[in-house]
């Protein structure tokens, strides 16, 4: 079953198959789509109207990898990548599993994430903020 993917190099939407490459992630080798909403395969039951993941397509990627300068247009990289570099850290240098764009809060586990987009975001008091007005 495909499923939408955004470019978010080139800003439009993108038909998956079901796998795609994430080399900002560290992947050299495509991985299965999952629903960041329900955390099971995007083959798994309709996820049309759930969040879609940000990742550049296939024709942008390369252009993409090279104007961030991460890999450049060679990818993959000759040597083996330093998984330890490639993850989010917090100030101290800590691991996080990611961040909230709108209040920087910085998710340690998928739990943290839950929890805060919980209830329309009810834990972002920016978002309630932009809500309210």
């Amino acid at each position: 079953m495909s499923h939408r993917h955004f470019c978010d190099f080139a800003g439009h939407e993108w038909e998956c198959s079901g796998t795609a490459l994430r080399p900002l992630a560290g992947d050299l080798e495509p991985s299965t789509c999952i629903c960041l909403m329900h955390q099971v395969s995007m083959d798994n039951g309709d996820h049309s109207e759930c969040s879609i993941e940000l990742l550049a397509c296939p024709e942008h990627r390369e252009e993409q990898l090279a104007e961030m300068a991460i890999f450049g247009a060679s990818y993959p990289p000759q040597g083996e990548i330093d998984a330890e570099s490639m993850m989010f850290k917090d100030t101290d240098g800590k691991a996080i599993v990611g961040f909230c764009l709108l209040c920087d809060k910085d998710f340690y586990s998928m739990e943290d994430v839950e929890a805060h987009n919980a209830n329309n975001l009810s834990a972002c008091a920016v978002f309630q903020g932009f809500k309210n007005n």
